[in-house]
């Protein structure tokens, strides 16, 4: 036979234990907490005194103090505020009220100015019009009131700038720290949200394998229990042979001997027949379940006969499906001298097949053989794929209902695509007596 290669279908009706959730990137903005406060505070500490020292220096050179005592004082209030601010930068980093404090202190200290810059920024990242307003706020009236109040005790300015240019300047320093923040904010806010929607997508995945895993062992749950009730019925038959040829020795004593010699042929084969039942029974009976499951024998059915595998086609013949049964090396009435159960297996195999290639390939015909190779028996249905590339939904349930059977037989079960574009799929089971 051409070997048979995997299918994507096959593949994705294997069951499979679900793999374990891949992470996700790591967390730039808070996957070091501490290193980025401390990095925060070691700059503004670094900048803010280089700020200090240029502007003290610049006023300086712009000639003679109009009153030194009261600058001092403004130099040691603004160094003062510029440590305290230089050193909370890195603390309560998500705090609106700790980003409008530095932003306060940086109007009335240079050396807070990098501190100030800080909070700007991450009151942006709120993305709030309230938080942003006041900002501004702080902004332009701190920075010029302070301004206003340092011209008065420092050297005067040989080309000051008017009002306005103060305002616009200073409104137009805290809108771009603003939108450095609101962007930094969104593209937080937008990897928040895919690794939310990634996180859900992998619980979701967890679950839908989870509910395959389940959905798989239910069906080799339900083929244990349907080959179960199978072999039930036929060793019900075989013992009710057993006990009328039995009864029938027991209450006449004037049988022939030949006649005697054939009732006692036929008890001693109906109970090894009993016992090969009964054996496949203890190993099948799996499931506790009394319940009956549409398409198998039970209840008041007739036992699956070689007959049943011919009914089975021609069934699929009256409902439009083209079936071609083929026996090889056997005949169908050897069914019936083998093991019970062959013919059971053989019945229910064959309708899942027959059903499963009029739902994923309709109007294509099916060809079936029986064959007896070796110490084996080989079911082999193949059927032309269908020339439509939408493929029909199912649950993928019946191919595993097939190897579960097979496998509870002692045999084999395997699909997939030949190179010539068909599906194929073998089922062998022990050729036994």
């Amino acid at each position: 036979m051409t070997p048979i290669a995997p299918t994507a279908r096959s593949a994705a009706h294997a069951p499979g234990a679900a793999s374990a959730p891949t992470p996700g990137p790591p967390d730039h903005r808070g996957g070091h907490p501490r290193l980025r406060a401390l990095a925060t505070v070691v700059v503004c500490s670094l900048v803010g005194p280089a700020v200090y020292l240029v502007l003290v220096g610049v006023s300086l050179e712009e000639g003679e103090l109009r009153s030194p005592g009261a600058w001092v004082v403004l130099l040691g209030l603004d160094a003062g505020v510029g440590l305290a601010a230089c050193a909370l930068a890195g603390v309560a980093r998500g705090s609106r009220a700790m980003a409008l404090g530095l932003v306060a202190a940086s109007t009335v200290s240079a050396w807070a100015l990098p501190a100030g810059a800080v909070g700007a920024v991450r009151a942006g990242a709120h993305r709030s019009r309230a938080v942003d307003a006041a900002v501004v706020a702080l902004v332009v009236v701190g920075g010029t009131g302070y301004g206003r109040l340092q011209a008065l005790v420092a050297p005067p300015s040989p080309d000051p700038l008017p009002l306005w240019a103060d305002l616009a300047g200073l409104s137009l320093v805290a809108v771009l720290l603003l939108l450095v923040g609101r962007a930094r904010g969104t593209r937080s806010a937008l990897v928040a949200s895919l690794r939310a929607q990634a996180e859900g997508a992998e619980r979701e995945r967890a679950a839908l394998a989870a509910g395959r895993a389940a959905e798989v062992a239910r069906t080799r749950a339900e083929e244990r229990s349907a080959i179960a009730r199978d072999m039930h019925d036929t060793l019900s038959h075989q013992l009710s042979i057993v006990a009328l040829h039995a009864g029938a020795l027991a209450s006449r004593d004037d049988l022939p001997p030949e006649r005697a010699r054939d009732a006692a042929r036929t008890v001693r084969d109906a109970a090894a027949d009993a016992n090969a039942v009964l054996r496949e029974v203890l190993v099948a009976l799996r499931s506790t379940d009394p319940g009956q499951r549409l398409g198998h024998h039970g209840g008041a059915e007739p036992l699956p006969t070689s007959a049943s595998v011919e009914e089975q086609a021609a069934r699929a013949r009256a409902l439009g499906q083209r079936v071609e049964v083929a026996w090889r090396g056997l005949a169908a009435v050897d069914l019936d001298e083998r093991s019970p159960a062959t013919a059971v297996s053989l019945a229910q195999v064959l309708a899942e097949l027959l059903v499963n290639a009029r739902k994923h390939a309709p109007g294509e015909p099916v060809d079936v053989v029986l064959a007896h190779e070796g110490a084996d028996l080989v079911l082999r249905s193949s059927n032309s794929l269908p020339s439509s590339s939408a493929p029909a939904l199912g649950t993928g349930l019946g191919l595993v209902g097939v190897a579960e059977r097979a496998r509870l037989l002692g045999g084999s079960a395997r699909s997939g695509t030949t190179p010539d574009d068909r599906f194929v799929v073998e089922v062998v089971v022990p050729w036994s007596a």
